[in-house]
Order: structure tokens, then sequence, then C-alpha cells
């Protein structure tokens, strides 16, 4: 597990909120369009960066997510990496979330240039149909495009982001999508399933996602394609290459501490978690006065912390340290659920099954007390 810098905090999230549009399942914090508010955004975004500058240690990890982060334009995006490039701990991780339509040579010269090692391109599905769905602008050619201008550029780590249980998706829909996965041959994938969030189109409308259990065996046919191609299944959602997992992903999990700068971004540095406000308005506003952005703020006792180190620590295939996580607050159902299978036990460790990491959440609401 990783731990937080005593010498402070090695994980940076940069939020890049813009979009062309917002795609059909987004409930995030994104701005559409706004081209001429850019560069502005930017020099806020570095405002804020300089006024956080002193709980930074050295970056082990850097993600720059949004949002289309490559919306933001080569110019823009090598200003910001020459300013994050001196706090960069040797051999960094530094991230950057890409549509395959918004990827071109000048781009990703200027990232690769500007230090970033590891390119994550949304392409949701190879099916014209469901990128319908879900209201996604790049065809599957364009990401076949992006992902060998990826290779072309000297990307280090290049990973696919597809979609589950989508409305109308088939089990042949998540063949295809495995097929296009071994042409491309991308070092990571996040698998993520549907989630039908409050505010987004697709909750508003009429469709439906597949029942449960067409659902689980879209999950369990992606996990079984993925591991026969080579991949490990190392988080629930995050399949990887020998050596390509996200390690900026797996500070989350193992609950390192970590700064986000932006509008809407989220610190959690122990014991205190902050939300940036979102707004764009209000954060450059803020900002150019020589303020802070508004933020909410939430104190982090050592249950809360201690219930989070096993919601996350438990999404991973490692053992769980129970001496670092903390005990569960019904220690008691430790036995019932390895009974059931669903966990294995060893000398201060826990371990999902394979069959347990299908039900992870079910599994530690039995063990801890989230009311």
């Amino acid at each position: 597990m990783m731990r937080s810098d005593p010498d402070g905090v090695a994980h940076l999230y940069v939020h890049l909120p813009f979009c062309a549009s917002r795609c059909g399942y987004c409930a995030f914090v994104v701005e559409v369009g706004r081209e001429h508010q850019r560069d502005a955004y930017l020099d806020a975004l570095l405002m804020e960066l300089e006024r956080e500058r002193a709980v930074l240690g050295a970056l082990d990890t850097v993600y720059l997510g949004g949002g289309t982060p490559s919306l933001m334009g080569a110019d823009r995006l090598a200003r910001l990496l020459a300013a994050i490039g001196p706090l960069l701990a040797p051999g960094a991780e530094v991230s950057m979330e890409a549509n395959p339509e918004t990827v071109d040579e000048a781009l990703l010269d200027a990232i690769v240039n500007g230090g970033v090692t590891r390119l994550s391109l949304g392409v949701q599905s190879s099916r014209p149909h469901l990128l319908g769905v879900l209201d996604r602008r790049a065809t599957p050619d364009d990401a076949a495009r992006a992902v060998a201008l990826a290779r072309a550029a000297g990307i280090g780590a290049l990973s696919v982001d597809l979609i589950l249980a989508v409305p109308g998706q088939s089990p042949d829909d998540l063949a295809a999508d495995l097929e296009w996965i071994g042409h491309a041959t991308p070092d990571h994938v996040s698998w993520y399933e549907l989630e039908f969030k409050e505010g987004s189109a697709i909750a508003r409308g009429n469709l439906a996602p597949p029942d449960e259990d067409m659902a689980t065996d879209l999950y369990l046919a992606a996990v079984d394609g993925l591991e026969a191609a080579g991949y490990r299944w190392y988080e629930l959602a995050n399949f990887a290459r020998p050596g390509a997992e996200c390690r900026h992903s797996l500070a989350y999990w193992a609950a390192s501490d970590y700064l986000g700068i932006g509008v809407g971004a989220v610190s959690t540095i122990a014991p205190r978690r902050w939300r940036n406000a979102p707004g764009i308005d209000r954060y450059m506003a803020a900002l150019a006065a020589g303020d802070a952005p508004v933020r909410t703020h939430e104190e982090l006792d050592a249950d809360t912390r201690r219930r989070e180190r096993w919601m996350l620590g438990t999404r991973v295939d490692s053992d769980l340290d129970v001496a670092w996580a903390g005990p569960p607050d019904r220690p008691a159902a430790l036995e019932m659920l390895e009974a059931e299978g669903l966990i294995e036990t060893g000398p201060g460790t826990v371990r999902l099954t394979r069959r347990g990491r299908l039900l992870q959440n079910a599994v530690v609401q039995q063990l801890m007390d989230f009311a």
C-alpha cells in the first residue's frame, strides 16, 4: 500500500473542465464551449497551484482530468506542464485524458515534450449505435487513429476507457469491444458500468439499463476476455498489462493524501477534505482577486478514514493490511464472509475472492457501519 509522503503530498489532480458537448451520461463539473475563457482559466489554475504549493512534496503522480483536457490545446497544455515539471519526482507518472477526436500530432508532441507519460483515451465503445446512446462524438475510426498517433508520438503507456451495461448493449457488442481492444493493444483498460447519475440526460430519458443479470454477465465477459488477453484485473473496473497499472489511481485506492486543483476539484489531506465549488466564473474571480476558491470543507475523523480505507482498499486485488486499515466495525462478519467464499483471511490480512470482488460493495457493507 502507498502511504502519505511525510515531506508533502505526492499526488496532484488537475481539473480541466472544458468539453465540446455534454455526453448523455455526464453529471461531472464540465463547461461546454467557453473557448474565450480558457486562457483565463489556465491563469487561475496556476495561481491556485502556487497558493497550495507548500503542501506538496515531490510529485510521484499527476493526473490531468476533465472535462476534455485535450481541448485546452497544445500551447496551454505546454504551459501547464512547464509549471508542473519542476515539482515532479524522478520517474513520476503524468497522466492525461483525451477524447479521440481531439488528438492530433501537435497536441501529442506538446504533451510528450511536456512530460506526459500516460494517455487515457475516452473510447467508451467500438459500436456506433452505443456511441449514439452515449452522445459521444468520436467514431471507432477516430479512436483507432488516436491510438496509432499516440503510439507514433512515443506515449509511454496508453489506456482506453470503455463503458459497460449501456442500454441496448448485447453480448455481441461486448465481444466486438474485446476484439477492438485486441487490435488496439492498449497497455491499460478501464471498463466502467454505466451509472444513471442524477442530473445526466440519460437519467432523464426513457432508456433503461440492462437488467442486473445481463449487466453481471457483461461484466464477467469483460473480465474473462481481458484476462485471457493477458491483462491483470487489478481493480474492480481496471485492467493492466504487467507494470502498466495506473499509479495515480492506486494512490486513491490506498487512501493516500492528494491535492486537487481546478473548479470542482477535491483534495484530501488528513484530517481534512475540501472541494472547490463549481462554476468557473466564480473560481476565476476568486483567484484573480488573490483569494482561495470558494470551497466546502469536511473534517475527517478516525472512524471515517478507517471505513474509507476498507471501502477503497478492497477494490484492488492485493491483500488488505488490517493493521493499516484498522479493525472492521463488525469483525464477527469476517468469519461469515469467509465461510460464504467471499473473502480469504491471513495473518493480519483480508482479500476478496473472485466472487467477493463481484459483490465488493455488499461485502464491505457487512463489515462496516456507514450509517
